[in-house]
């Protein structure tokens, strides 16, 4: 008789502190998880753990960074606008 493989799901309420929204501190929490998992230290479970976390972590920096990028191309188009709302003259 065969043995079963069981998976280990964490339950919601070992899911860990909600994920902060500002890339400061997800990129802060980041590279604390970084430099924890580069010591070597950690056990298995604790290692995928925060190896998750992470991947949480870095998808709400990219969320953050690809929104500020969005940003920026919408100021400059605004900036490149001439003022006076003739287009193509430089305001002589």
């Amino acid at each position: 008789m065969a043995k079963e493989k069981t998976t280990v799901r964490p339950e919601p309420s070992q899911a860990g502190p909600a994920l902060p929204q500002d890339f400061e501190t997800a990129l802060s929490e980041l590279e604390s998880i970084a430099s924890r998992m580069s010591d070597g230290d950690l056990g298995l479970d604790e290692s995928i753990a925060l190896y998750q976390r992470g991947v949480a972590l870095a998808r709400v920096c990219q969320q953050r960074l690809e929104a500020a990028e969005q940003q920026v191309q919408v100021l400059q188009g605004q900036l490149l606008e001439p003022l006076d709302g003739t287009p193509g003259q430089d305001g002589q």
